[in-house]
C-alpha cells in the first residue's frame, strides 16, 4: 500500500500539470488575433513577358492581407485581355505592376524624362558575354584607336548608364542568357542629349566596350573621364605653342651711313627732225622737216 501512494501522487500531478497547460494554450489561441484574408490572382502557370492573358492562365487563392502586396488584383476580369510586363511565375500573385496594355510595355513609356534612346553595336565580348540585363546600368568605356608606336589609353566617358534594352528584348534576361543574348549585336541606353553627342563621337573614332556596374554602388561613385582620341603627328596635330613677341625696347639711334647719291639717268638726247634724202644726179639733197 505504501508503495502505491508515490505512483498515485505522481499521476495526480501529471493530469493536473495537463490541465494547466491546456488552460494556458486555450488562453493564448482566445488572445491571438484573427488575421483578415483575401482573395488574389495567382498565375496558374509560369506567364512569360509579353504574354496576352487569358483565364485559363489564371486563379485564386486565399492570402493574408498582411501578405498582399496594396497593387495586388484580386478580380480576375482586371487581368483577363492585358499583358504581361514580365515574367510571372507560377504561383505569384498579379499585381498592377506585372500586367498591363500594350503600350505599357513599349520603348519610350519606359525611357526617363529629359532621356534618349540610343542604340550602339556590341557583340559578345563587348556586351560582357550577353550577361548584362535591361534595367542594370553599365560604363561606356571607349578605346581609340593605335598610332604608331603609341599605346592607346581607354577612357571610361559614361558612367551608371542605364540599359533600356538588349537587342529587342526589354525584359530581363533569365539566369541563363538565351541564344539570342549571346549573340547579341545591340544594346539600347538611356543618355542625355549632351552625352548622345560624345557617345556618337566615340562610336564613329574609337572601339566602345561596356563594364557592368553593381547594382547597389552609387551612380557617380566615380567621374567620367574625357574621350582622347588618338590622331597621327603629320595630320591634324596641334602646333606647338608659340611664344609671344617680347615687347619692343626703345634703342639708341644709331647713325646711319650716307648712302651715295644714285647716278642720275642721262636726260634722252633731243630727238631729231625727220628728213628725207633726195637723190638727184651724182648728189644727195636732205630735205628736213621741221
Amino acid at each position: 500500500m505504501n508503495r502505491r501512494i508515490p505512483l498515485i501522487v505522481g499521476i495526480l500531478l501529471a493530469l493536473g500539470t495537463g490541465v494547466l497547460l491546456l488552460n494556458y494554450l486555450s488562453s493564448q489561441r482566445a488572445q491571438t488575433p484573427q488575421v483578415a484574408s483575401k482573395t488574389v490572382v495567382l498565375a496558374a502557370a509560369e506567364i512569360p513577358p509579353r504574354a496576352l492573358i487569358t483565364p485559363a492562365m489564371l486563379t485564386t487563392a486565399e492570402r493574408p492581407v498582411t501578405q498582399i502586396d496594396s497593387d495586388a488584383i484580386t478580380d480576375q476580369h482586371l487581368a483577363v485581355g492585358k499583358y504581361s510586363l514580365i515574367t510571372i511565375p507560377a504561383g505569384s500573385a498579379l499585381t498592377t505592376s506585372k500586367v498591363g496594355t500594350a503600350e505599357a510595355f513599349a520603348l519610350p513609356s519606359r525611357l526617363p524624362l529629359g532621356m534618349r534612346a540610343v542604340s550602339i553595336a556590341v557583340d559578345r565580348v563587348k556586351g560582357v558575354a550577353g550577361l548584362i540585363q535591361p534595367g542594370d546600368r553599365v560604363d561606356v568605356i571607349a578605346v581609340p584607336p593605335r598610332v604608331g608606336q603609341e599605346t592607346p589609353q581607354a577612357s571610361a566617358i559614361l558612367r551608371g548608364v542605364l540599359v533600356l534594352a538588349m537587342g529587342n528584348d526589354l525584359e530581363s534576361a533569365r539566369a541563363t542568357p538565351s541564344p539570342d543574348q549571346q549573340n547579341l549585336t545591340t544594346v539600347t541606353l538611356a543618355l542625355t542629349p549632351k552625352q548622345v553627342d560624345l557617345l556618337m563621337a566615340a562610336d564613329l573614332n574609337t572601339v566602345l566596350r561596356l563594364a557592368l556596374r553593381p547594382p547597389k554602388e552609387p551612380i557617380r561613385a566615380y567621374p567620367a573621364e574625357p574621350l582622347q582620341l588618338g590622331v597621327p603627328a603629320t595630320v591634324g596635330q596641334p602646333a606647338a605653342p608659340v611664344a609671344a613677341p617680347a615687347p619692343a625696347v626703345a634703342a639708341a639711334p644709331v647713325a646711319q651711313p650716307r648712302l651715295a647719291a644714285a647716278p642720275v639717268a642721262p636726260a634722252p638726247a633731243p630727238r631729231k627732225p625727220s628728213s628725207v634724202l633726195v637723190i638727184d644726179g651724182d648728189r644727195a639733197v636732205d630735205n628736213s622737216q621741221k
